[in-house]
């Protein structure tokens, strides 16, 4: 199914007033572009680094162009464990690392705001939240804000990569819900940290429908697990690109959501975990539902393939023919 997502309409309002305050319009498209260009080359660099909110153009350039963009990935992850009832019992989220609160904007949809408690040290990023609702924030995590660890979940959108550790807090809450960037290096962290956290006691809910090992940690040393959803810009946002080298037709990102509870189980579903490739005779699509590396593949002599996306789930028919690294499919 192609799932495309665009910018709420209030939230392109509560954007323009955010930056009316910094002195900058949202039509101001070729200054935006320059600050985004900036902070894309400071994230770039290597090793860790915390935003620098303190000066006014990374304000600008996460206002403007990364939180609407890393909401609608949190939003994307939401409805991914809506669709398996990933949120059931749970009452209270902690964001850690939320800046302006980003993800628990998607988040509110599922939790109330006096049940979403953000942690985020930098003082202007907190400052620039009042623009999209109240939230509660601390500046360091307190064990008590835990009231109920069964019923809590721990969220990280884009903050694990300012930690030296998970920290062990977050390993006794009952779920888990981590965003990272669609990168070979933080996607395959993110498979490692699947991994540890599976023998923590936690159990895979989205993207995977397993339990056992990743497939494309183990079987490969390039592939990375990563979503893609499709973005409906508006006309704002698409001036701010023309002077940007990359337009975000799509959105990738790499995600876990993660509980103690164990999933229900899908039989004969797997994940797809690729785009469809075209090949001589066949169309192939990567494929996940166990440890092993498996496509879907249709056989251009039965038929056209259907359409299909990245980070969808199927449902293997009862009739099936495995071929190798394949599972093909009769005609109808």
């Amino acid at each position: 199914m192609k799932r495309e997502f665009s910018i709420p309409v209030t939230m392109e309002a509560q954007i323009s007033k955010a930056l009316n305050n910094l002195g900058i319009e949202i039509s101001d498209s070729k200054k935006i572009a320059d600050c985004v260009l900036n902070l894309s080359d400071f994230f770039i660099q290597p090793g860790n680094h915390s935003t620098p909110w303190k000066e006014k153009w990374v304000q600008i350039a996460y206002l403007a162009y990364f939180l609407p963009l890393n909401f609608l990935r949190a939003q994307a992850v939401v409805v991914q464990g809506e669709k398996r009832n990933f949120f059931a019992g749970l009452d209270h989220a902690i964001d850690f690392g939320a800046g302006p609160g980003t993800a628990s904007l998607a988040l509110n949809q599922i939790f109330t705001r006096e049940n979403l408690h953000l942690i985020e040290w930098a003082e202007q990023a907190i400052q620039q939240s009042q623009f999209f609702g109240s939230f509660k924030y601390s500046k360091k995590f307190d064990a008590q804000l835990i009231k109920n660890p069964k019923k809590t979940l721990a969220v990280f959108s884009y903050s694990l990569t300012e930690l030296d550790a998970f920290p062990a807090w977050a390993s006794d809450c009952e779920a888990l819900m981590i965003l990272e960037p669609a990168t070979h290096e933080q996607g395959r962290k993110l498979q490692e940290l699947r991994g540890t956290l599976i023998e923590k006691g936690f159990q895979a809910w989205a993207p995977c429908t397993h339990q056992v090992a990743c497939p494309l940690l183990v079987h490969s040393k390039k592939d990375w697990c990563h979503d893609r959803i499709f973005f409906k810009a508006p006309k704002w946002f698409d001036q701010i690109e023309k002077h940007l080298p990359i337009k975000n037709k799509t959105i990738t990102f790499s995600y876990l959501l993660a509980r103690k509870t164990p999933p229900e189980k899908l039989e004969k579903t797997g994940r797809l975990v690729g785009d469809q490739l075209q090949e001589k005779g066949k169309d192939r699509q990567l494929f996940c539902r166990s440890d092993r590396r498996e496509y879907l593949s249709w056989l251009h002599k039965m038929g056209p393939a259907p359409e299909l996306y990245r980070g969808d789930l199927f449902e293997l028919p009862d009739v099936i023919q495995e071929v190798s690294n394949e599972i093909r499919f009769p005609q109808d």
